[in-house]
């Protein structure tokens, strides 16, 4: 018996950084943190990316804070906060898989591993 779209108890999300940046630029840092983990700095050449996951805590406050430098322009923001955000309102009981991608015009947002252009959505603008 073959179980489809099953759902777990204990879903894993995984977070994908993606340096959307123009060639011959300065690199992308990318410093991401919870309360409990400190993932630290990682420094992506255009079309690189990175990922990190994770499991949520029991009461549900897992909370990932990132900061992106390119140059002299930065953000930072939640990145992950169960209920609240983009990535954070993810079906219960359901695996998450959320991208960042960082381009020149600014941040943008995308559901699952590998989602087509034309799926992510302008979150934010560089400081």
């Amino acid at each position: 018996m073959q179980i489809i779209n099953a759902f777990t108890l204990h879903p894993n999300y995984t977070l994908r950084f993606v340096s959307g940046l123009p060639p011959n630029t300065d690199l992308l840092k990318v410093h991401c943190q919870s309360r409990d983990d400190d993932i630290g700095d990682r420094i992506l050449k255009p079309g690189d990316h990175f990922d990190f996951s994770f499991h949520m805590n029991l009461p549900e406050t897992t909370l990932y804070h990132c900061g992106f430098f390119w140059g002299p322009k930065h953000n930072n923001f939640d990145v992950f906060k169960r209920w609240h955000g983009y990535c954070g309102s993810i079906k219960l009981f359901q695996n998450g898989y959320c991208t960042w991608l960082m381009k020149d015009s600014g941040i943008y947002f995308a559901l699952g591993p590998n989602p087509s252009p034309g799926d992510f959505k302008f979150l934010h603008s560089w400081l």
